[in-house]
């Protein structure tokens, strides 16, 4: 199960109820955090985990359709930062439930806030871009909240961590 956690301002456009007190995600990237903005006239959906940061960007467009479309655009997004495909369908498979709830985190609010900026200015700069592009492009900002590391980069830290290194102390001379 996956926690999203909405903003007020898109949380008044679901059709869908929204939990109190959630249940903890089951995935191993844990919540994710939803905010609506446009772009010109066309409603669009940020999407951010906020553990990683990574972001996938959706239209608005059909609202009781967005999970599925959400979830279809995250594994192409899984696939161009190499993940293997046993570790993306494992997390897909937990994020199949979904529950809806208003607990955003203001850190990964923050976030967000930068990435529609970087959006905007993508868009002014190659118009001709898709929305995986932009997610993809997200994923390779280096970000505060991670310490100037990468959202792709924090994904594969968390779902697929390096074999553990045996640290060597300095021989003493």
């Amino acid at each position: 199960m996956m926690t999203l956690n909405c903003t007020k301002k898109f949380a008044k456009r679901l059709p869908f109820p929204l939990v109190e007190t959630p249940q903890l995600s089951t995935n191993k990237l844990g919540p994710w955090c939803a905010n609506s903005f446009n772009i010109s006239r066309f409603p669009m959906i940020l999407i951010t985990n906020e553990r990683t940061l990574l972001s996938v960007l959706i239209h608005l467009k059909e609202i009781r359709s967005f999970h599925s479309r959400f979830l279809e655009a995250l594994e192409v997004l899984f696939h161009s930062i190499a993940l293997s495909s046993k570790d993306i369908y494992a997390e897909l498979d937990h994020m199949k439930t979904v529950q809806f709830t208003t607990n955003t985190n203001r850190s990964t609010l923050g976030s967000m806030n930068d990435f529609v900026g970087h959006i905007w200015a993508t868009l002014n700069y190659d118009e001709n871009s898709t929305l995986t592009d932009i997610s993809f492009r997200l994923s390779e900002i280096p970000c505060a909240p991670l310490k100037y590391a990468f959202p792709r980069e924090s994904v594969l830290e968390v779902i697929d961590p390096p074999p553990h290194r045996v640290q060597f102390k300095e021989h003493p001379n």
